[in-house]
């Protein structure tokens, strides 16, 4: 099975399209994006792809960072150094990006406490870089705690359930399967629109269509093959 296929679905179209939008100086209006839903919906590969084609910063979000953690991490993504202090690293962010700015991808975004939310707003304030953040369902409650960060907020994108259209896309691309329509929608119910779960059954697929000597995928083979796939469900 090829692990290099992306797919565009409808949730990585309404990304780009918002975050187009949001990253454009003449038309567009600055501030923070949205991007929120449950996991395995897609989120962080749709932003790494979206980050390898344009550029701009992307960290990732550690469990437990304090602010210094934090702003010293950042510091090094936007350029290259780690100084010793809050105050230091917010400087040395804030003077690179006013003389180059970037758009700041953060993912695992609802991992943050909403003083370093603060830190971003502080940033974007004074460089006008636009902040895309990326989590979970939590991540919209952390950003409405407070109206100063909310108001910012001028993109949304809640990334919704797997479509069949995507599993079949998938299927094809992916394993060269055949999967009829009420297969798809077989596999989007058994993996309750996980995009992860998702790959995980087109690979067993791809290994038992194999075993019975064809490329069509129909809801009896999907049904055999669900009982191998780990759900997120006890």
């Amino acid at each position: 099975m090829r692990r290099d296929v992306f797919i565009e679905t409808r949730n990585v179209l309404e990304f780009r399209q918002k975050v187009r939008a949001l990253e454009d100086d003449q038309h567009g209006e600055p501030g923070f994006a949205l991007i929120f839903g449950q996991a395995g919906r897609g989120k962080t590969e749709t932003t790494r792809n979206y980050h390898a084609m344009t550029g701009g910063i992307f960290l990732r979000v550690m469990q437990g960072w304090t602010q210094y953690a934090f702003l010293q991490e950042l510091c090094y993504h936007v350029c290259g150094l780690r100084p010793h202090g809050v105050a230091a690293c917010k400087n040395k962010i804030i003077e690179a990006l006013e003389a180059l700015p970037q758009t700041i991808f953060v993912d695992e975004a609802d991992r943050l406490h909403v003083d370093r939310i603060e830190d971003l707003r502080d940033i974007f304030d004074i460089t006008g870089s636009p902040i895309v953040l990326i989590g979970e369902l939590e991540l919209r409650g952390l950003l409405g705690a407070r109206r100063r960060i909310w108001s910012r907020v001028k993109q949304v994108v809640e990334f919704g359930s797997v479509s069949e259209e995507d599993v079949a896309i998938l299927g094809d691309e992916a394993a060269g399967l055949d999967i009829t329509p009420d297969a798809c929608a077989q596999i989007v119910r058994q993996a309750d629109g996980d995009f992860r779960l998702v790959w995980s059954f087109i690979s067993h697929l791809e290994q038992a269509a194999k075993a019975h000597e064809t490329q069509e995928v129909d809801t009896p083979l999907v049904a055999k093959v669900a009982k191998q796939v780990a759900s997120w469900r006890r």
